[in-house]
C-alpha cells in the first residue's frame, strides 16, 4: 500500500486524512467507542449515587476506572511494539464488550453488588489505556506525520459528538428504560465499534521487534521525554488537569441532584454540555494553529479551561451552569487536540507507542485527583472541593508554560 502522505485526494487541509479509508473506518469506530465510554460513565455515576448516597462512593468507582492507567502506562508502548497497534486495540475492546455483558446480566437478574461496578470499571480503565494509546499512536501510521493535526482535529471532532450525545442519551436512557436497558445499549454500541475496527488497515507494519525487555523500554522511553521541552510540557500540564480539572466528572452526579435540583435527564445535559463547547473549541482550534505554538494553544486552553469550572462551583442556577460547562469546553477542545498533537509530532517514529504510554501514565495521575476531591466533597461539600482544584489548576498550568520555553516555543 502506498504511504498515505502519498495517496491521492480530492480532499484538502483539514478534511484530507478523510480521503484515507482506514482512518474514515477508525474515525467511525471511535466515535462508536467515546459515545459507549461517556454513556457508560455517566449510567455508573448515577447508579453508584442511587445505590450509596454517597459523593464519596461516587469518587471511588472513579478511582477504581483510572488507577489502572499508572501501571498500563508503563506497559502499554512496549505491548503496542510487540502484538502491533491493531491488534491490541482489538483485544482490549473486546475484554470491555465482556465487561460490560457481564454487568447488564447481573443488573438483569438483580445481583449486581458494589464490589461488581469496583472490579468492571477496573477492568474497563486498563482496556480503555490500552485501547487509547493504540489508536492515537496508529494516526501517523494511516495519514502520514504531516497530517497529523487534522487527524487529530477530525477525531476530536467525532469524539465530541459522543461528548454531546453520549450522557445526553445515557441519562435520557437511565429515565426511560432504567440503568438495565441502558447498559444493554451500551453494549451494542461498543460491539458496533469492534466490528468497524476490524476494517482498519495500517500501510506500515505497528509490530516492531525488539530484544529489550519492556522495563529497558519503558526507562529509554521516559529519558528520551525528559530532554524533550514540547512533549516534557504536554506531560506536566496533563498531570495537572488529570489530577485536579478532570476530576469534576466525578462530581457531576452531586451537582446535578444536590446542587442544581435535577434528575438523570438533567446530569445528562449538564455531561453533554462540555462537547457543545467543544465543537465551537475545535474550529478555534483550528484558527489559531496558524497564529500560536501548539504550546501556548495547550497551555490557554487549560487554564481557560480551569478557570470556568471555578465559576461552575458557585453556580446554583441550571441554565448558567450549563453555560459555563459550554464555555469549559472551548478550553477543553484546546487541551484534547493539542496534548496529542504536540506528542504526535514531537516524537521519532520509534518512540511514538511509549511517548503514548507515558501520556497514559499522565492522565493515570486522575485516581488520586478523584479520591482527594471525593473527599473534600464529603468533607465540605462539592462547590468548595471543585472551587479548591480549579483555582490549583490554573496556577500550576501557568507555572508549568513560564518553565518551559521549549514547549512554549513555535516548532511548524
Amino acid at each position: 500500500m502506498a504511504d498515505p502522505e502519498e495517496s491521492p485526494s480530492r480532499l484538502r487541509g483539514t478534511l484530507a486524512p478523510l480521503g484515507i479509508s482506514s482512518f474514515r473506518n477508525l474515525m467511525v469506530s471511535n466515535t462508536l467507542w467515546w459515545q459507549s465510554m461517556r454513556m457508560e460513565e455517566i449510567l455508573i455515576g448515577w447508579l453508584v449515587l442511587e445505590l450509596t448516597n454517597s459523593a464519596w462512593q461516587v469518587a471511588v468507582v472513579g478511582f477504581f476506572r483510572s488507577i489502572p492507567w499508572l501501571i498500563t502506562g508503563l506497559i502499554a508502548g512496549p505491548l503496542a511494539n510487540r502484538l502491533g497497534r491493531i491488534q491490541l486495540s482489538l483485544i482490549a475492546q473486546g475484554i470491555s464488550i465482556l465487561v460490560v455483558v457481564t454487568i447488564t446480566l447481573l443488573l438483569w437478574t438483580d445481583r449486581l453488588a458494589l464490589w461488581h461496578l469496583w472490579l468492571g470499571v477496573g477492568i474497563s480503565g486498563t482496556c480503555w489505556s490500552l485501547n487509547w494509546t493504540a489508536r492515537r499512536a496508529l494516526m501517523p501510521d494511516l495519514v502520514g506525520k504531516a497530517r497529523v493535526v487534522d487527524a487529530v482535529l477530525l477525531e476530536s471532532f467525532a469524539s465530541n459528538i459522543s461528548r454531546v450525545v453520549g450522557p445526553f442519551l445515557g441519562g435520557a436512557l437511565i429515565a426511560a428504560l432504567g440503568a438495565t436497558g441502558c447498559y444493554a445499549a451500551v453494549t451494542g454500541v461498543s460491539t458496533a465499534s469492534f466490528l468497524i475496527m476490524l476494517r482498519v488497515r495500517s500501510p506500515k507494519p505497528s509490530r516492531q521487534a525488539s530484544k529489550a525487555s519492556p522495563w529497558a523500554l519503558m526507562v529509554e522511553g521516559l529519558k528520551y521525554m525528559r530532554h524533550n521541552q514540547p512533549i516534557l510540557g504536554a506531560l506536566l500540564i496533563t498531570v495537572i488537569m488529570n489530577y485536579l480539572v478532570f476530576p469534576h466528572q466525578t462530581l457531576l452526579p452531586v451537582f446535578a441532584r444536590d446542587v442544581l435540583g435535577q434528575g438523570p435527564v438533567g446530569l445528562g445535559m449538564l455531561g453533554a454540555g462540555s462537547g457543545v463547547g467543544a465543537f465551537v473549541g475545535l474550529y478555534i482550534v483550528n484558527r489559531l494553529r496558524s497564529v500560536l505554538s501548539r504550546g501556548w494553544i495547550f497551555s490557554i486552553g487549560s487554564i481557560f479551561m480551569a478557570l470556568m469550572l471555578f465559576a461552575f462551583s458557585f453556580s446554583t442556577d441550571f441554565q448558567f451552569s450549563i453555560a459555563l460547562l459550554i464555555l469549559a469546553g472551548l478550553g477543553h477542545a484546546c487541551f484534547s487536540v493539542m496534548q496529542s498533537a504536540i506528542v504526535l509530532t514531537s516524537t521519532e517514529d520509534h518512540m511514538r507507542d511509549r511517548a503514548m504510554g507515558a501520556l497514559v501514565l499522565a492522565i493515570g495521575t486522575g485516581p488520586i485527583g478523584r479520591l482527594q476531591i471525593g473527599h473534600l466533597a464529603e468533607s465540605f461539600n462539592a462547590p468548595v472541593a471543585l472551587s479548591f482544584h480549579a483555582a490549583a489548576a490554573a496556577c500550576l498550568v501557568l507555572v508549568a508554560t513560564a518553565a518551559l520555553p521549549g514547549f512554549r516555543k513555535r516548532l511548524d
